[in-house]
């Protein structure tokens, strides 16, 4: 693989965005608090660089290693490199959002909500041009 991109795969559907880097949010269904991943796109895996979670609650207890930073606890987990990221993306929850290059925008614009998606890495040449998306 020449450069890896990230990518989206949903049953037969296939999006590859034309970056590298992509951090996936969400809101705790139980908590209603924020949580955020940052993923990064290496040859034939995914590598999650930094998580960041709003409040501590049920199912969201950072590690010991994590910091408060204004209103987020980070950290970097140490986990090794996995071939996908699965997602249930759940038509019952509020959704997923993608950012990439300081824009966000639902994964549902991107590949139907309901359907369950993996985010893997992909080469790059297979990457169309994405619309401009909202800012974070």
């Amino acid at each position: 693989m020449a450069t890896a991109c990230i990518a989206l795969v949903a049953g037969a559907a296939l999006v590859v965005l034309p970056i590298p880097e992509v951090t996936l949010s969400w809101t705790h269904t139980v908590e209603k608090s924020d949580w955020e991943e940052d993923y990064f796109a290496s040859a034939d895996s995914v590598v999650l660089i930094e998580a960041r979670i709003e409040a501590i609650g049920a199912g969201m207890e950072p590690p010991s290693s994590a910091v408060r930073e204004g209103r987020w606890w980070r950290y970097r987990p140490s986990l090794p490199p996995i071939p996908a990221v699965k997602l249930a993306n759940s038509t019952f929850a509020g959704g997923y959002s993608l950012c990439w290059k300081s824009e966000c925008r639902p994964l549902a614009s991107l590949v139907p909500q309901g359907t369950q998606v993996s985010i893997t890495a992909a080469d790059c040449t297979a990457a169309v041009p994405m619309p401009a998306a909202n800012g974070r």
